[in-house]
């Protein structure tokens, strides 16, 4: 009897062991990164981060700097360099940014006669995916690769700071719209339109300033 059931236990067992041989194998289980990692097609626009860049403002009639000549193109008012540095936050379609620009105003006919001066605008942005948000096509036709980018429009508002030339600072409102591209997986471009109202600052006391309408382009390194 002893030995009956020896043998029905080890019979068992090889029927267990055959049974488990022959169901199909799982594959292993393997976590989908974000966006953001280096294995993966990231854009710079697919996902949050810092960065920093540089960026050319001019303001004047119009951008047809080459068929006016430079007093009547973007920079006939004068124009702009700076560095800047901000985050991005990016949730599903949406996107939004807090950015400090730095700059330096040459020649800025915003008011009667010409000031330099350093200036410094915290600018707010929200806008994200238009496809996405809204469905239909892409609004602009995009390599494969970067697929999972936002691309399109935002609004913003900020306050500049405009040192002028009696060591007093002007403070401006601002508001505006761009438009964000993506150039390579870590370049991204930033191309906007901007309103600042100076509500008549004044400068060295005599004169007063104007609003201010500019164009500013910018290209950024995305850090993270």
């Amino acid at each position: 009897m002893k030995r009956t059931l020896i043998l029905a236990a080890a019979l068992a067992c090889v029927g267990s062991l055959s049974f488990a041989a022959d169901m199909p194998v799982k594959s292993p289980v393997v976590a989908v990164g974000s966006p953001c990692t280096p294995a993966s097609a990231s854009t710079p626009l697919s996902c949050s981060g810092w960065y920093v860049g540089g960026a050319l403002a001019g303001s004047g009639s119009n951008a047809d700097i080459i068929g006016s000549g430079i007093n009547g193109s973007v920079f006939a008012g004068g124009m702009v360099p700076s560095v800047a540095g901000g985050y991005q936050y990016v949730k599903g379609d949406w996107l939004f940014g807090a950015e400090l620009d730095l700059g330096y105003a040459v020649n800025s006919n915003v008011s009667v006669g010409n000031f330099n001066g350093f200036r410094a605008t915290q600018f707010f942005k929200a806008g994200g995916n238009l496809a996405g948000l809204f469905g239909g096509q892409a609004p602009v036709t995009i390599p494969a690769s970067f697929a999972n980018s936002v691309l399109g429009l935002y609004i913003g508002v900020g306050v500049t700071e405009w040192h002028l030339p009696n060591s007093t600072w002007a403070t401006g409102q601002v508001s505006g719209a761009g438009f964000l591209f993506d150039i390579s997986p870590k370049l991204f471009g930033d191309v906007r339109y901007t309103y600042t109202n100076f509500d008549n600052a004044r400068a060295s006391g005599l004169v007063t300033l104007k609003n201010d309408q500019s164009v500013r382009v910018g290209i950024n390194y995305k850090i993270n």
